[in-house]
């Protein structure tokens, strides 16, 4: 979610990590927000079978706030992702915790378990303004 100059890792923060595959904790430097989540979120269990969530949030890349938020099976916010821009991370919370993180392609964390994606209700009014928000905050 932060590239790495805006998230000095701590000594605290590097035990953590230290606990994850060696190959995981080699992106710490490169992708200190999502490792760091990563390792804050190793042990969890996921998700049971069949687990609705009240709430989803996808982040794409270095992005402060969520791409995605879906609370309760409705359409909250969208804020597409830049068109130009490769999208080099993405992170998945549900309910909270962090559920999911893929970095440059690669899965480092799934704890989505036996989740079961809510259907979205949408608002078409609701999610042109989230657009339009998007676009007038670049």
């Amino acid at each position: 979610m932060s590239p790495s100059n805006f998230y000095p890792l701590s000594d605290y923060d590097r035990k953590q990590i230290a606990k994850l595959p060696p190959d995981i904790a080699a992106l710490a430097d490169k992708y200190p927000s999502e490792i760091l989540n990563t390792a804050d979120s190793w042990d969890n269990l996921p998700f049971d079978d069949n687990y609705l969530p009240e709430c989803l949030e996808v982040y794409s890349g270095d992005a402060d706030d969520a791409n995605i938020f879906v609370l309760n099976g409705v359409l909250k916010d969208y804020v597409p992702a830049h068109a130009e821009k490769n999208t080099s991370s993405i992170t998945v919370m549900i309910d909270g915790e962090f559920a999911y993180i893929e970095i440059e392609g690669r899965q480092v964390l799934n704890k989505l378990g036996g989740i079961v994606l809510p259907e979205v209700a949408i608002n078409p009014d609701a999610l042109i303004q989230s657009i339009l928000k998007g676009e007038n905050n670049d």
